[in-house]
């Protein structure tokens, strides 16, 4: 039998004060207003409610109040709901393994006790009488006790769940939250999230006495466009795919010709579970890679359904993240989906680095290539090697839509003897045990749009605009518009000549003359996007280079190369050569093609047998 003995006064190990303890314990579920939104909307969801209203006041410190008409507790169950890991969601080890309800790890009540003032009052289907319940610090399972009065959203059966003065214990805690503002903004994100799950569910969102979010029952689609389009009136393209050979399930919705600087509109729900996973983010993106610009994300909505015995939710406090037991399967199986639907829509056709043909059955993504690189080119047959790609045994690191330094990479071929041309097409250079081949079409149209991106973009003087014969009116989230409005004058510098109009509408009177008039209204949504998530004045019109542009100048770029099979001398060759690497992306075309290629002698020698 093991001895206990009492700490003295030189002990260096002590037992935490249970108030101590209790608040560590919640800062794993409790982070931040949206976090304790979170965890309530969902255990509202788990109760069978139809509709959820969320009420904040000073960005939920002041107050965060939660109202369902789900089934609702009696007096027992009210008193074990505060209680540390008190649920109804399991009983033993073995149902961890077929979760299939939101909360289930009976920490959320009493996490959200140990850092505010919580009060939790509801009436169970079929009775007579509501109950409530204040739990504090000391005392976790306070008795509950009747009451007469509560209301749920119409219903005679319900819970509400309110919070009062969020972190105000726990200073430490308090002072890294954000403006009011920008706590609003993660709370309604995470109520997107959790709508777009429950489509079936109305949601509602209050702060301060405004209404933020409004969403009625509807179906999937619908609530998909409802949540991700700002009024852009985007094509919708929506694709179901039955269980494949992983035993995945995956729908989606897309908002062609819409995307942001955040991933933001990237919304992932797993067996109902609205989820942040990085390799699923991954997985579309790879499909999604070449369709955009550089740093941009789409707005999609995809719903992916799995054996629950194949999934594992309880590897985070907060459940945001999981995991697949075959993460393999299931990102090749998502990103298929994602390349199926591009194809299938037209819109691989019409994307830079797409074939008419569909999606290839390999390609090689450069993930690892230069830090100058902002785009990844399309497949490459086997046995050819792009020229940025690592070195034997180096691993993939980062993701290839950063950009980092804007100097340009070694010249590759510098000093390497000119061969001749290639069917009139690829420039030959001899590396010595390797060949090296630049495609003399692509070379010239990267040339070409740095040229013209230049010429759009880098000018000292204020670019000409071309007046709206009718204004174009953007509507934007009431919480955003001071910052849109302090950010005018940026507009101005880039432009554009735009002003607030009312409390939620951004009023543009003038674009650019370069952006012309295509799909103006999407395209401005679009600016405001990325102009909310700019900290800094964007420098030489950055913010001004969105798609459509993209498109016009590498149009542009691509209709006055040198076209293959034009017949260049060899000075010619190498001063095209030398063009291309003096810009500041020289690996590939504007549509993601790859300019220089290398083929090593020992592939030749394979293709002619000469070694086994």
């Amino acid at each position: 039998m093991t001895e206990v003995r009492a700490h003295t006064a030189s002990s260096r190990v002590r037992l935490l004060d249970p108030i101590v303890a209790e608040r560590i314990a919640a800062g794993e579920v409790v982070e931040r207003p949206a976090s304790v939104v979170k965890e309530l909307v969902e255990n509202a969801l788990d109760a069978g409610a139809t509709e959820i209203t969320v009420l904040l006041e000073d960005g939920g410190r002041g107050i965060i109040e939660v109202i369902d008409n789900g089934h609702g507790m009696g007096p027992d169950d009210l008193e074990l709901c505060v209680k540390r890991h008190a649920t109804s969601k399991i009983r033993a080890v073995e149902d961890l393994e077929s979760l299939a309800t939101l909360g289930f790890r009976g920490e959320a009540l009493p996490s959200i006790a140990a850092v505010a003032r919580l009060n939790v009052l509801s009436r169970p289907r079929g009775a007579e009488d509501a109950y409530e319940v204040n739990p504090d610090e000391r005392d976790f399972a306070p008795p509950a006790s009747k009451v007469t009065y509560g209301h749920f959203l119409g219903s005679s059966h319900g819970t509400r769940v309110r919070a009062e003065s969020l972190f105000v214990q726990v200073p430490a805690r308090l002072k890294f939250l954000k403006s009011p503002r920008a706590e609003v903004s993660q709370v309604r994100e995470w109520i997107e999230r959790l709508a777009i799950a429950r489509p079936e569910v109305g949601f509602r969102l209050v702060s301060d006495d405004r209404t933020i979010v409004q969403l009625r029952p509807q179906d999937a689609e619908a609530r998909a466009r409802a949540v991700l389009d700002d009024g852009g009136n985007y094509p919708v393209v929506a694709k179901t795919q039955e269980a494949g050979s992983a035993g995945v399930k995956i729908r989606a919705v897309w908002l062609r010709g819409f995307s942001g600087p955040q991933a933001r509109r990237l919304i992932q729900v797993v067996n109902g579970r609205a989820v942040r996973d990085r390799m699923l983010q991954q997985a579309v993106l790879s499909a999604f890679r070449q369709a955009l610009l550089p740093g941009q994300y789409p707005a999609v909505a995809v719903w992916i359904d799995v054996d629950p015995s194949l999934l594992d939710v309880n590897v985070h406090p907060a459940k945001t993240e999981i995991r697949f037991a075959d993460s393999g399967a299931v990102f090749g199986s998502v990103s298929r989906f994602f390349q199926d639907l591009l194809a299938l829509e037209g819109a691989a056709a019409h994307a830079p680095g797409s074939s008419p043909a569909g999606p290839p059955a390999f390609s090689l993504t450069p993930t690892f290539a230069p830090r100058a690189q902002t785009s990844s080119p399309g497949p490459l047959p086997l046995g050819l090697t792009p020229f940025f790609a690592s070195e034997a045994g180096m691993e993939p690191e980062g993701d290839s839509r950063s950009t980092i330094s804007p100097f340009p990479p070694a010249h590759p071929l510098q000093g390497a003897p000119y061969v001749g041309s290639l069917f009139q097409t690829y420039l030959l250079f001899d590396l010595g045990e390797e060949l090296g081949l630049v495609d003399q079409h692509a070379a010239h149209e990267r040339i070409r749009f740095e040229e013209l991106r230049g010429q759009v973009l880098g000018g000292t003087e204020a670019p000409s605009r071309q007046h709206l014969l009718i204004p174009e009116a953007i509507r934007v989230n009431r919480e955003n518009a001071p910052a849109l409005t302090e950010r005018l004058p940026w507009l101005e510098r880039m432009g554009f000549e735009a002003e607030t109009f009312g409390e939620d509408t951004l009023l543009f009177r003038a674009v650019p003359a370069a952006w012309g008039s295509a799909n103006l209204r999407a395209r401005l949504a679009n600016l405001a996007e990325r102009l909310l998530d700019t900290d800094t004045p964007p420098a030489g019109g950055a913010l001004t280079l969105d798609e459509a542009l993209f498109e016009k100048l590498a149009s542009e770029a691509c209709h006055s190369s040198r076209r293959a099979g034009d017949r260049l001398e060899p000075a010619e060759a190498r001063g095209l050569v030398d063009r291309l690497f003096a810009c500041e992306h020289p690996w590939n075309c504007p549509h993601g093609r790859p300019t220089v290629v290398r083929v090593p002698a020992t592939r030749l020698e394979e293709w002619f047998q000469r070694r086994v």
